[in-house]
């Protein structure tokens, strides 16, 4: 994710810049179990040199089963928060619906949903500054799916523009 290193924010919230090149890389473990017809995912991140973790889940259901000719529709909701900042607590929340259609062993999707976030920040224990908001969220990725590993290259537009490289195991 992009970030400006020379804003105010930046510079009094951050004590040793971790970015490169004005981004922040975070690497994240995502475990996910297909049942059924859906799919049940959790994640964890941890942001290097500092204490600041994430975690959270998803869960896909699908509303219409691809198949040869036919594309998959799906239904993804949500949930994610950030841990070790001790005067910060920022939850968030989604739903989004997905639209995919594999072509051998390359799959195009993209997705549009909503998002919701609260934050709170502690100034003093008197004085809370709370936040929040909601917001669209646009995404398109590409999945690229070999014998064992699948590759996964993704940008999404919500606020802010992220974008996202993955690799899982599994059959």
């Amino acid at each position: 994710m992009k970030v400006d290193t020379n804003a105010a924010y930046w510079r009094n919230a951050v004590g040793k810049d971790f970015s490169t090149s004005g981004y922040v890389a975070v690497p994240r473990l995502v475990i996910s179990k297909g049942f059924g017809g859906g799919n049940l995912s959790a994640s964890y991140a941890k942001l290097s040199d500092t204490g600041v973790t994430t975690y959270g889940g998803s869960l896909d259901l699908p509303i219409i089963n691809g198949g040869l000719l036919r594309p998959t529709l799906a239904v993804r909701g949500t949930y994610a928060t950030i841990k070790g900042i001790d005067v910060y607590d920022l939850k968030t929340y989604g739903a989004e619906v997905f639209l995919s259609k594999g072509f051998g062993i390359v799959t195009p999707y993209g997705a549009i949903g909503q998002v919701r976030s609260d934050a709170r920040g502690t100034i003093t224990p008197d004085l809370i500054l709370r936040d929040k908001a909601n917001g669209k969220r646009y995404t398109v990725g590409l999945r690229f799916s070999f014998v064992i590993p699948k590759i996964v290259f993704e940008a999404s537009q919500g606020e802010e523009r992220s974008y996202s490289a993955k690799v899982s195991i599994g059959l």
